[in-house]
């Protein structure tokens, strides 16, 4: 009995959602840890109170939880479980914003029929609906930077459909349809990353990779998107190997060559390097665009992130590119830096290990953003 006593203690005490046992008056009569950090009240300020000193929590129409018709009441006197989705829990001992949770009231019988008490399980539910929210944004950012280029294929289809055009006329329309065809690939390629970066589905292979090959394809692949910018590749002869994967670090530097480009005036001069240091090789992308504002670089790297900053608006974008750079230099073991004057250009720097300075092993990682 006294083990069984010990276990049931053990379990209150470590279980994941917060616990608020109460008698048959709604007095405190027992909390665990959990509780305890989500209201903000302590064990011992709390035992004794009357429930409604330490919840204040309430329904999305107005309905608290400890009121004469709150749940914890009905509870009590119906001897029946209670369950509600999204409430708001404020801390009125803290500072902080509400918490979003769902509770769940379940009467407790001892001897006969009425309840003696109850137990109050508390869950917060904040990190469900960012996961709600976060992907409703992606779908609404996916579905505005579509129509564009869906548009502006309709239209581009229909006039090869519908004038006699010459071939040089014909070709030109072509080559914007190709244009709109692969700016909707690499969009659904972000949005595809994104979510298998934040459902933690990519996977990492270690491996020797010879950067010059990496870099040369980088360039390669985005020199027909220049339209009027130059792009210079500056790469030492005896540039050292790197520990990492190759797919990923081709999409890092694809995508900072295309941001380059995006905030990058025609006529200007955009620049990928690679150099080794004695444990890493560092890469750079540097552009001399539109720049940064200080007060926007704190938040560069967030998801959906958009300066709100004229020169930004007027070019298209989800907000997902730097995101996705960030967590994919964050997989191979890397960091990234950025250096920015607004008006006068950008830096973005990539260090990723070199091969010499990390474990000879080829371990193949399942790794999520954090």
């Amino acid at each position: 009995m006294a083990r069984e006593r010990t276990l049931s203690e053990q379990a209150f005490e470590q279980f994941p959602q917060a616990l608020i046992l109460v008698d048959r008056e709604a007095t405190v009569i027992a909390l665990n840890p959990v509780a305890e950090r989500l209201t903000g009240w302590a064990r011992g300020d709390a035992l004794g109170r009357p429930a409604a000193d330490i919840l204040e929590v309430r329904t999305e129409t107005g309905v608290n939880l400890c009121a004469p018709n709150g749940a914890l009441r009905r509870a009590l006197r119906l001897g029946t479980k209670i369950n509600t989705h999204f409430a708001y829990l404020f801390r009125l001992r803290t500072s902080d914003d509400p918490v979003r949770v769902a509770y769940s009231v379940s009467p407790l019988h001892l001897k006969g029929r009425a309840p003696d008490g109850a137990v109050i399980v508390i869950h917060d539910v904040t990190p469900e609906l960012e996961t709600i929210e976060a992907r409703d944004a992606l779908m609404l950012a996916a579905s505005h930077e579509l129509k564009t280029p869906l548009t502006t294929l309709k239209g581009l289809s229909e006039l090869l459909l519908d004038f006699d055009l010459s071939e040089g006329q014909r070709r030109e329309l072509l080559q914007d349809l190709h244009g709109q065809a692969d700016r909707m690939e690499r969009l659904i390629g972000d949005i595809l990353a994104v979510s298998r970066i934040d459902s933690g589905r990519v996977s990492v292979d270690l491996s020797r990779v010879d950067v010059a090959s990496v870099v040369q394809h980088v360039c390669d692949e985005v020199s027909p998107m220049l339209k009027g910018r130059s792009l210079k590749c500056r790469l030492p002869e005896d540039l050292p190997a790197v520990m990492g994967e190759a797919r990923k670090l081709h999409q890092i530097l694809v995508n900072l060559v295309n941001n380059a480009i995006k905030y990058s005036e025609p006529g200007t001069q955009i620049t990928l390097s690679a150099r080794g240091d004695p444990s890493a090789v560092r890469f750079e992308v540097s552009d001399q665009g539109v720049g940064i504002r200080k007060e926007h670089m704190p938040r560069l790297f967030e998801k959906f992130y958009r300066a709100d900053d004229p020169a930004v608006r007027r070019t298209s974008g989800t907000g997902l590119g730097l995101y996705i750079v960030r967590s994919l230099v964050t997989m191979l073991g890397g960091q990234v830096h950025v250096r920015s004057r607004h008006g006068k250009g950008t830096v973005f720097t990539v260090t990723v290990p070199r091969a010499e300075t990390t474990a000879r092993t080829r371990p193949r990682l399942a790794v999520g953003a954090h």
